[in-house]
C-alpha cells in the first residue's frame, strides 16, 4: 500500500486577506488624507487643524476738509476659512466716531461780569461795590497853569527828591512825577489826556523804572471802559475817573472852583484807577487848616484833606493844599496801614513859567 504523499497547505486564503487589507488601508489613507489628519510618518505627532484666520481691511482716511474730522466706517472683517475645524464667529468692533472738539477757553468770570456790567451801564461795574449808595457828582473845576514843583522825599528807608511837572496846552495835559531815593532805582509815572471843563480826563497812565514802562492803565473813553496792561480786568469808566497820579491835579482843580467844598467835613469823591486793577472810590474829607513848614518857607492856611483806607493794605492819603498856589499840594503823606511804611513829600521849590 502506497503511502499517501503530504499535501502542502493552500496559500489562496491568506493572499486574499492581504489583498483585502491592502484595499481597506488604501481607502482609510485616502479618507485621512482628504480630512488632513493622516500622519506623515510613523511616530510623528498628529497635526492640529489650522487655526481660523481673520483679516480686517480698513479703508484709508479721506482728505481733511474744513469741517470737523469724522473717522470713516470700518469695513466688515474678511474671514478666511480654515482647512479644518469649525468656524468661529468674530464680532466686528463698533465703528469709531469723531472725538468732540475741545471747548474754547472760557473768559474769566470776573472779567466777563465787569465787561457785561460796563456794557449795560457805564456808571456801574466792579467799581459799583465800592461806591455803594453814593452817587458820583460832576464837579466844576479850575485847572492850574503849567508848573513844576520840586519835593524832598522821605521814604522811611531812604531820602531823595521828586519832581512833579504839569503841562497844559490846547486842551491837552501831560503830568509826570520822577522820584529818586538814595540807593534805589529811579521811578517815574506819567498821566496824559484831555483837559477841559470837567478837569483832568486821563487817557493813559504808565509807571516806569529806569525810564522803561512797566505797567499801564488805559481809559477807553469811546468804549466807556478802563483796561490794564497787566490784569485781565475790565472796569466801567466812571465820570471824573482818575489815575494814581492825575488825582493830585484834579483835587486842587475841584477845590479851586468850588469854595463850599473847603469846609471841614466836606467830601470830594472820585474813582481812582491803579495799574494792578485796583480801581475804587476815593473819598477825600476836609480835616481843617494848618500851617506847614517847608524848605520853601511856611505855608499858612494849608487845607488838610484825608483819604481813609477802605480795606487792609489800602493806601491812606493825607494832602495839604496851598490856597496861594492854586491848591496844589505842598505836603503829601502816603501810608499803608496798619504797619506799612509811609512816604512823605515836602515842597522845596515851585517853578512857574
Amino acid at each position: 500500500m502506497h503511502a499517501l504523499a503530504a499535501t502542502p497547505a493552500s496559500t489562496a486564503p491568506p493572499a486574499r486577506r492581504r489583498a483585502a487589507l491592502t484595499v481597506v488601508a488604501a481607502v482609510v489613507a485616502a479618507h485621512a488624507l482628504l480630512l488632513g489628519s493622516a500622519p506623515s510618518a510613523p511616530g510623528d505627532p498628529v497635526r492640529a487643524p489650522a487655526p481660523l484666520q481673520v483679516r480686517q481691511i480698513v479703508a484709508p482716511s479721506p482728505v481733511p476738509s474744513d469741517g470737523p474730522a469724522v473717522a470713516p466706517p470700518r469695513a466688515p472683517p474678511v474671514v478666511t476659512a480654515a482647512p479644518a475645524g469649525p468656524a468661529r464667529r468674530v464680532a466686528a468692533p463698533p465703528p469709531r466716531t469723531a472725538a468732540p472738539a475741545a471747548p474754547a477757553a472760557p473768559v474769566p468770570a470776573a472779567a466777563a461780569a465787569s465787561f457785561a456790567a460796563a456794557a449795560a451801564d457805564p456808571m456801574t461795574s466792579a467799581v459799583s461795590a465800592d461806591i455803594g449808595d453814593k452817587s458820583l457828582p460832576v464837579y466844576a473845576t479850575r485847572l492850574p497853569p503849567t508848573v513844576t514843583m520840586h519835593y524832598a522825599v522821605d521814604g522811611g528807608a531812604g531820602v531823595g527828591q521828586a519832581t512833579l511837572r504839569w503841562q497844559l496846552a490846547d486842551g491837552r495835559y501831560r503830568l509826570t512825577l520822577e522820584r529818586a531815593l538814595a540807593g534805589r532805582p529811579a521811578q517815574g509815572s506819567t498821566s496824559q489826556g484831555d483837559a477841559g471843563a470837567g478837569g483832568v480826563a486821563p487817557e493813559r497812565y504808565t509807571e516806569s523804572r529806569r525810564g522803561r514802562d512797566l505797567r499801564a492803565v488805559n481809559f477807553q473813553r469811546d468804549a466807556g471802559l478802563i483796561t490794564y496792561s497787566g490784569p485781565s480786568l475790565v472796569h466801567a469808566l466812571a465820570p471824573g475817573a482818575q489815575d494814581r497820579l492825575s488825582w493830585m491835579l484834579q483835587l486842587p482843580a475841584v477845590l479851586e472852583a468850588e469854595p463850599a467844598l473847603r469846609d471841614v467835613g466836606s467830601e470830594v469823591l472820585m474813582v481812582v484807577a491803579g495799574t494792578r486793577g485796583d480801581t475804587e472810590l476815593w473819598a477825600f474829607t476836609v480835616q481843617g487848616r494848618a500851617t506847614v513848614d517847608t524848605p520853601a518857607g511856611p505855608v499858612a492856611d494849608a487845607l488838610h484833606l484825608r483819604r481813609l483806607p477802605r480795606r487792609p493794605y489800602d493806601t491812606q492819603v493825607d494832602a495839604w493844599l496851598d490856597p496861594a498856589r492854586h491848591h496844589l499840594p505842598v505836603r503829601l503823606r502816603l501810608q499803608l496801614p496798619p504797619a506799612g511804611g509811609a512816604t512823605e513829600f515836602i515842597l522845596e521849590r515851585h517853578d512857574a513859567p
